[in-house]
């Protein structure tokens, strides 16, 4: 279904009026390709402010009376490996997560889900969305504090794409999952679904009998990013209080034909709204400490 007004599918984003965030993913004219008044759009951080502003009138339309045509998806070069999958003593990330895992498990997932370090902020980590047939879609850089694991968002928040980094001229944003790539390793392996691709890394080397991926974030929860995952087994791991909302969705998918659950593990835990299996695993493993 098409409608006359839809969010805007590039990466910009705008200052949100609720949490005065720049979050906020405004509303377009389908005909016009003009933004909506300012005001109107989704925040990105919909557990956090919630603001989305409809517009008024948005009623289906027609693809022949828009002349519609789907736009193809601007893939990364390959070249990009070697010019951003190394100096990993330099990425806060890597030095986080040697402090709390051996260096082989650390080699092995830098090499599993191709990390990669990026000068835009001193110490940041890139996050490569490579599809099941090795196109590389995205790349989100992003920083973290190498002592806490957790990401720099003061005095602003430290996330952008790669291709803004590199300035490339009309760059048609089409994300996949994180670490689909991983997707044809092994046949027989469920698949974990949770919201952030530092999770995922981690949760590789606590369970590796399961293929982690990442959405990247909750709205990318959707059945355009999993349809590549038809035909395997797929438990969604929703961070604390989105549960409702991922298992909501999986009935959906489940009605389109894939196999998947939802996990309800953090709901019923004292964990943080927000908090992850991360925190979950982190927690557990100092309560048995104490």
């Amino acid at each position: 279904m098409n409608y006359k007004y839809h969010l805007d599918k590039s990466s910009k984003k705008f200052l949100c009026p609720n949490c005065q965030k720049k979050t906020l993913v405004r509303y377009v004219d389908a005909e016009t390709k003009q933004y909506l008044e300012d005001h109107i759009g989704r925040c990105d951080r919909e557990s956090k402010c919630a603001h989305h502003f409809t517009p008024k009138g948005n009623t289906p339309v027609s693809v022949q009376l828009l002349d519609y045509k789907p736009e193809e998806p601007t893939f990364h070069s390959q070249n990009i490996f070697g010019e951003f999958c190394n100096n990993y003593m330099e990425n806060n990330f890597i030095k986080y997560l040697l402090k709390i895992h051996n260096r082989v498990d650390i080699i092995e997932v830098i090499t599993k889900y191709r990390i990669g370090t990026s000068n835009h902020w001193k110490g940041a980590t890139l996050f490569l969305q490579i599809d099941e047939n090795a196109d590389v879609h995205a790349g989100k850089v992003m920083l973290y504090d190498k002592k806490t694991g957790k990401r720099v968002k003061k005095p602003f928040n430290c996330i952008t794409w790669l291709h803004r980094v590199l300035q490339i001229k009309d760059f048609v944003l089409q994300q996949c999952l994180f670490g689909m790539h991983l997707l044809t390793d092994c046949e027989i392996k469920a698949i974990g679904i949770v919201e952030s691709e530092k999770t995922a890394i981690i949760m590789s080397i606590f369970r590796r009998d399961i293929i982690w991926m990442a959405t990247g974030s909750k709205a990318n929860f959707k059945a355009k990013l999993l349809k590549p995952l038809k035909g395997r087994k797929i438990i969604a791991f929703p961070d604390k209080s989105e549960y409702k909302d991922w298992n909501r969705k999986v009935m959906q998918l489940r009605k389109d034909g894939l196999n998947i659950s939802c996990s309800n593990l953090l709901e019923n835990i004292g964990l943080e709204d927000g908090d992850d299996l991360i925190d979950f695993i982190f927690s557990q493993k100092k309560a048995l400490a104490a």
